[in-house]
């Protein structure tokens, strides 16, 4: 595998969009959250157990996410996609909500954020790497 060359100019450009991925899917991953709670919430079969069962696991990732470790996006990754297939059976259904389109809308926000923030991520620290004299991250 061939091992991109970077610059020191090359830097910024890909912590400023690290940066921004990291904010969407912080962000999505409280809608989420507040998802998750509104639902357990308003919806009669809704309990704390099932609500601590559904954001738990997400709230895991929360650390990682604000250290900066590209491997916890990259696993971020992994588990979304188990509540994106939960909301994509629950959309085509017969009695979807507009709730499950909406958990389908954030999941597929969260994975290509955690995604493309992981990528972005690994290329800053390895443009840092080969420009030590450059600018700290």
């Amino acid at each position: 595998m061939k091992i991109p060359q970077y610059e020191a100019h090359d830097i910024a450009p890909l912590t400023r969009k690290y940066h921004i991925a990291r904010l969407v899917c912080l962000c999505s991953l409280c809608l989420l959250s507040a998802l998750f709670t509104w639902v357990n919430l308003t919806e009669a079969n809704g309990s704390w157990v099932r609500w601590s069962i559904q954001t738990l696991p997400l709230a895991l990732f929360i650390p990682g996410c604000f250290r900066g470790h590209y491997r916890t996006y990259s696993w971020l990754c992994f588990v979304v996609l188990f509540y994106f297939m939960g909301f994509v059976v629950n959309a085509m259904s017969p009695t979807a909500s507009v709730l499950d389109y909406l958990g389908v809308l954030v999941t597929v926000v969260v994975f290509c954020a955690a995604m493309m923030g992981s990528r972005w991520r690994q290329h800053s620290l390895l443009a840092a790497r080969q420009n030590p004299n450059a600018a700290p991250l």
